[in-house]
């Protein structure tokens, strides 16, 4: 259980950084959109990032990823 933990810190803590970029990315897109090719690269990093959040999150608890965000959502 503790590696899959470790996993899903890991996998969480590459969303957050990736997540970061992209606010980052889209603050500056909207002063200068000669960087729009770039924002959209890494609009996708995101969502595979958030993609491998979820599949490890679904493994550490044994739940669907689907339910953990409407509980959390309540």
């Amino acid at each position: 259980m503790s590696a899959h933990l470790s996993s899903l810190g890991l996998a969480g803590l590459h969303l957050e950084m990736v997540s970061g970029h992209v606010a980052s990315l889209a603050a500056r897109t909207a002063a200068d959109t000669t960087i729009v090719g770039q924002y959209e690269g890494e609009l996708e990093n995101q969502s595979i990032a958030r993609d491998a959040f979820r599949a490890e999150l679904e493994r550490a608890t044994g739940l669907p990823a689907d339910l953990i965000e409407r509980r959390l959502a309540l």
